[in-house]
């Protein structure tokens, strides 16, 4: 450990802090703010969000950013050790006489059922020889078709209404994400918990709510773009940059929370 994760902890001890109290100050989850003290970086989104992470909270903190990047930076660049892979051996071959060895015996036994069946079903007193023998070809299955009953009427479906349809899209607050570079969000769907989670570069996310759409935390403005109901929405900030409690809803201006 490059020992960053403990001179936070000790700042934070120092100003009187409990975790909850960071957590109000710093708009952190405790989770994390415990991964960062205990350098515990897996359970963080990834390297990006790490660093702003550690920033804000040395910010908040009033330690030196700078230095407790330093130390991150060097506990990242540690080499890891060589993967040794076992080579995997060559499947074994069959010989290549076993197929036709197979064919040949095949054939036989199909000739001694056909003869055998033959020698039973002919009448007695009757030589069939072997060479008058026709071997009977595989009929094709019968597909079987469904027959409907006469005189029944066809079902008709009832034509929809197209003004009913996008009545009911109006209705709706619709946002689509598109994610162009790593992002983690959390959202929050007319009041309850929707998701939350990493969205690699290139994904996409259709929300659809009553009311509203809340994106709680984005991890990353800069990689994510919104449009709601077909218009695009403003840049919700920079690369990197930590935003909170974005509202998505119709005929309301966006209200932004960002991270220091």
């Amino acid at each position: 450990m490059a020992g960053e994760g403990q001179i936070l902890r000790n700042a934070r001890v120092d100003k009187g802090w409990s975790l909850t109290q960071a957590e109000e100050v710093t708009k952190i989850r405790i989770r994390y703010l415990e991964a960062l003290e205990e350098e515990a970086y897996h359970i963080l989104p990834g390297a990006t969000y790490t660093k702003g992470f550690l920033r804000t909270y040395a910010k908040h903190l009033g330690i030196s950013p700078e230095e407790v990047l330093e130390r991150y930076n060097a506990s990242e660049q540690q080499p890891e050790k060589p993967l040794i892979v076992e080579p995997v051996p060559p499947p074994r071959k069959k010989p290549q006489w076993i197929k036709p060895a197979l064919v040949a015996i095949t054939g036989v036994v199909a000739l001694v059922v056909v003869i055998g069946i033959a020698s039973l079903s002919k009448p007695q007193g009757t030589n069939i020889a072997p060479e008058n023998i026709i071997t009977p070809l595989p009929t094709a299955p019968q597909e079987e078709i469904a027959q409907q009953p006469e005189n029944t009427p066809p079902v008709q479906t009832p034509p929809q209404n197209p003004q009913n349809v996008i009545a009911q899209e109006n209705e709706d607050v619709v946002a689509q994400l598109v994610f162009s570079q790593p992002c983690w969000i959390r959202v929050n769907v007319d009041g309850q918990f929707a998701f939350e989670g990493t969205f690699t570069q290139g994904a996409t996310k259709e929300l659809r709510a009553k009311e509203q759409i809340e994106l709680v935390t984005v991890g990353n403005a800069g990689g994510l773009t919104v449009t709601l109901n077909g218009k695009a929405w403003p840049s919700l900030g920079a690369q990197g940059q930590v935003v909170h409690n974005i509202i998505l809803k119709k005929d309301t201006e966006s209200q932004v929370s960002l991270v220091p």
